[in-house]
């Protein structure tokens, strides 16, 4: 059975996530990497957790966390992370060790708030409309009002996530619901990801991974904007790209799955990658872990 491990992006965070799977070593190692105390964030009384700035960081270390506490019971033989979740992919891979990869998401988490400061934008998820409609109504609404709008993520056929200005997703999810959806849902977060409003922070990260090693890795990456395995010679234009393209979630689990994957195990906080594996696929094995339980229950 060929196992695939896959990474929640931002939008699954929690207070008190993950905590009883770091290690003192790696909570040191983190807070002088990030420059701040990881376990006040996490206990997140003044509500840091949903900022950019810090919500990316939180995530990936307690993905890297959970995903350390299992590898040695989990052999996977390819990764997928949902946007931010990439980046674990990579660090599960081999490709950055712990230290790199949390200045990386460090620096990414910086640059998408920077953008997301100068160029004020909204997220928002479609439920069950057909992805043409979709963009065509993004595309002709983008051509009314001169704005950003376009499909952002595609979680499943039936959940598409588009990305805009804040008058483009406001005239978007009325002309939407008219067209058919069954629900337009704003999203909890501060920007305008995986849009041309990314570009400028998509070019800085670029460069600053342009001076950081690689480690060559013989396991199979997932890429969210190719749907296929990663060429690791192309990875900076990729996660370049990345960061203002569409998340290509669905259609990297039908390549997997084609290529025969048949166990998807999601780590990281919440629920979400899971539930929609196991909704849309009903053939393939589907578990996750968020909680220590998880861990025994899966370990067995």
């Amino acid at each position: 059975m060929k196992k695939a491990i896959v990474f929640s992006g931002q939008g699954s965070q929690f207070t008190n996530m993950g905590k009883e799977f770091l290690t003192s070593h790696m909570v040191e190692i983190a807070n002088k990497v990030l420059g701040y105390d990881v376990l006040e964030i996490l206990e997140n009384k003044n509500n840091e957790l949903n900022d950019t700035y810090y919500t990316q960081p939180m995530i990936a270390l307690v993905s890297i966390a959970i995903y350390d506490k299992c590898k040695a019971y989990i052999d996977a033989d390819a990764f997928l992370g949902f946007s931010l979740g990439e980046y674990v992919a990579l660090y599960a891979s081999g490709i950055y060790d712990f230290e790199t990869i949390l200045k990386i998401v460090k620096k990414r988490s910086e640059l998408m708030q920077k953008a997301s400061v100068g160029n004020k934008g909204k997220m928002a998820a479609v439920i069950n409309l057909d992805e043409t409609i979709i963009k065509n109504i993004c595309d002709s609404i983008s051509e009314q009002l001169n704005e950003v709008l376009v499909i952002a993520n595609y979680n499943s056929k039936n959940q598409i996530v588009i990305s805009g200005t804040y008058d483009a997703i406001e005239l978007a999810s009325q002309k939407l619901k008219e067209a058919g959806a069954k629900r337009v849902i704003t999203l909890n977060v501060s920007g305008a990801f995986h849009s041309p409003l990314m570009k400028q922070a998509g070019k800085e990260l670029k460069e600053y991974l342009s001076r950081i090693p690689q480690i060559t890795t013989t396991k199979s990456v997932y890429l969210n904007t190719t749907a296929m395995p990663l060429n690791q010679n192309e990875l900076l234009e990729r996660l370049e790209e990345q960061i203002q393209s569409p998340v290509y979630f669905y259609q990297s689990i039908e390549q997997m799955i084609k290529d025969g994957y048949t166990h998807f195990i999601e780590m990281g906080p919440g629920t979400v990658l899971s539930q929609l594996i196991k909704k849309n696929y009903p053939e393939v094995m589907v578990n996750n872990i968020e909680k220590i339980e998880d861990f025994i229950n899966l370990r067995g």
